[in-house]
């Protein structure tokens, strides 16, 4: 049966939490860039890795982050902007929800007290 795991929301989303706790540093430009290098040919015309390119082109002085939510899953989260993107190597990326910008900025709140 398909229903026969419940998946638990609210716990996955406070074990993510936890986890961009533990994981998020500052990431450099060069480290940025990196990361969207090992990203081309995989995610090829995808609009929010072209927004990624752009900010860093655009705000190399802003304050970037790097966080990993789960195994498997990249954060990379401009703080300067609140633009989040989550990258799950060989299959997709996307938009950090709300949820995952609000975690992250909570993380950097706590790093930086």
């Amino acid at each position: 049966m398909p229903f026969d795991k419940f998946v638990d929301m609210p716990t996955v989303l406070e074990e993510r939490r936890k986890h961009i706790l533990e994981s998020l540093r500052s990431i450099s430009i060069d480290e940025l860039r990196k990361l969207a290098k090992e990203h081309q040919e995989e995610f090829v015309d995808d609009p929010w890795r072209d927004k990624l390119l752009r900010l860093i082109e655009e705000r190399p002085q802003a304050s970037f982050y790097h966080a990993m939510p789960q195994e498997n899953i990249v954060v990379v989260y401009c703080r300067d902007e609140d633009f989040g993107l989550w990258i799950l190597p060989g299959n997709g990326m996307g938009p950090l929800d709300e949820t995952g910008k609000r975690h992250i900025r909570e993380a950097i709140t706590l790093a930086s007290g």
